[in-house]
């Protein structure tokens, strides 16, 4: 007899959940690191392409995510709050200019096919009627990119100022002393005035008769 799958749901992936103030905290040890799964095998996790909890949810409840990266808002661990997530800085920008933002961009409408389909997402929905009361409250108050978490809640990411980044050289000599590292010293008139005189093209030709004369030496020396 086949095993019933334990989650076939959002409703039930939530119903697993914690709920602590607005986060829903998913079960884990206490000294776990690793991000809330469900099994890769489960079936949920075939249709979503996915076997992220916090994914999933964001995937069915909000939008369908450009790329695989999900930026955390919340510092309560292991909290899967679909609202306490968002797409990168860039991309949540975009959307908003765009008016998209809950539909799929250009960029993702040209590969659908990796994407999970309507009818899979449809067909997940959380239906629960205190659960969609808990989602609709939180999609009042953190529509786009969850700034409006409690201050004793939200993580600050500070973005690096691009104009202030010091910029490195990609490969550093190592054991080179900085005499060797000396500024090319400027051509003098006399060296110009040598140059055009032709005495410089006199002296390579003349060490290259030297050379020649060497090697045919060497090579009578060696026939003999």
């Amino acid at each position: 007899m086949a095993r019933t799958a334990k989650y076939r749901t959002c409703d039930d992936l939530i119903n697993n959940c914690e709920i602590r103030g607005d986060c829903f905290i998913w079960p884990h040890n206490e000294h776990s690191q690793t991000s809330p799964v469900i099994s890769p095998y489960a079936p949920m996790t075939r249709a979503m392409l996915t076997n992220s909890v916090a994914r999933i949810l964001f995937t069915v409840i909000r939008h369908i995510p450009v790329n695989g990266r999900l930026v955390k808002w919340c510092k309560s661990p292991h909290c899967v709050n679909p609202y306490h997530y968002s797409e990168h800085r860039y991309i949540v920008a975009k959307r908003v200019r765009s008016g998209a933002v809950s539909s799929l961009l250009p960029e993702q409408e040209q590969r659908r096919d990796l994407f999970p389909s309507d009818e899979d997402i449809q067909a997940i929905k959380p239906r629960d009627a205190d659960i969609m009361e808990i989602l609709l409250r939180q999609a009042s108050v953190n529509p786009y990119d969850s700034k409006n978490l409690p201050a004793d809640l939200r993580v600050e990411k500070i973005v690096p100022d691009a104009s202030k980044q010091t910029i490195r050289p990609v490969l550093v000599m190592r054991g080179v002393t900085k005499d060797l590292i000396t500024k090319k010293p400027e051509a003098t008139d006399e060296d110009v005035d040598d140059l055009f005189n032709g005495s410089i093209f006199k002296a390579i030709e003349e060490r290259k008769r030297r050379l020649l004369s060497k090697s045919a030496d060497d090579w009578d020396l060696g026939s003999k």
